[in-house]
């Protein structure tokens, strides 16, 4: 099982619509790609917000190869879809977790 993470920290000034369209648009947009089973949309907590809000949004995806299939027809467009909307009011970073153990 893979995490494909996306940490974004979000200007203040367009936070609460940020949020929002997060919720509204964004997520169900991307988990109706198909790939992915669920998603967490996380708020950092101790961190300096004076600059901004950070969030880490999750998506958990079953193995490499369908992770590949998102990269190779969904990715582009998601982040062309969030980076336009939002140029200049975020920073972001993503990144892949291959998930070694899990309990409950």
């Amino acid at each position: 099982m893979l995490l494909y993470n996306i940490t974004n920290k979000i200007d203040h000034a367009v936070h609460d619509e940020w949020l929002q369209w997060m919720q509204q648009a964004y997520i169900p947009h991307v988990m109706e790609s198909g790939v992915f089973e669920e998603y967490k949309l996380s708020r950092l907590l101790g961190v300096d917000e004076s600059d901004g809000i950070t969030y880490a949004l999750q998506f958990t995806v079953s193995s490499r190869p369908a992770f590949d299939i998102y990269q190779e027809k969904f990715a582009y467009g998601h982040q062309q879809m969030h980076d336009l909307r939002y140029k200049g009011s975020f920073v972001t970073f993503r990144s892949v977790l291959d998930v070694v153990d899990q309990g409950v």
